[in-house]
């Protein structure tokens, strides 16, 4: 594997890390990552040789990536090169809206569901301590969610 700088090998730990944590692979983050930096596109043997990773690993996290609009290829003849598109920023204002409709409103809806079976058991303090929690950061995810869209329209307005 060619030699990376320390600064180089930071940002692709950093890269891994954000795209683990918004449910992404270790060998995606790390593909895109090494695509980032790269000033021009790069074939897959390419990617085997700076990442370290199977031909196959990469070619799975390509695939992935591309679905996900991270990652654009251009083919010449049998030969595809790969180029990562940036998108922190739309990844990361996805993170709010999924948060709050996978996990938060259905934990929500079943601590609801408890208070109203448990009558009122020791647990009950706990469950509305705990709606109380769930309440109060469904109202910032949705507060977070009309701000990114207000900014969105902000921005589409400007650039036009």
């Amino acid at each position: 594997m060619p030699r990376v700088d320390q600064k180089g090998r930071k940002f692709i730990e950093l890269v891994e890390r954000l795209l683990e944590r918004w449910g992404y692979s270790r060998t995606e983050g790390k593909v895109y990552a090494v695509l980032l930096m790269k000033a021009r596109p790069i074939t897959i043997s390419e990617l085997v040789r700076e990442t370290g990773l199977s031909r196959s690993s990469i070619s799975v996290a390509l695939s992935n990536l591309a679905r996900h609009y991270l990652v654009t290829y251009r083919k010449e003849g049998k030969t595809k090169y790969f180029s990562a598109i940036p998108a922190f920023l739309e990844k990361f204002l996805q993170q709010p809206r999924e948060m709050l409709e996978r996990e938060i409103r259905p934990m929500k809806e079943i601590i609801e569901d408890l208070i109203e079976n448990s009558g009122e058991d020791e647990k009950t303090p706990l469950y509305k301590t705990l709606l109380e929690d769930l309440s109060t950061l469904e109202c910032v995810l949705e507060r977070l969610i009309e701000f990114e869209e207000s900014e969105e329209l902000c921005l589409r307005r400007d650039s036009s």
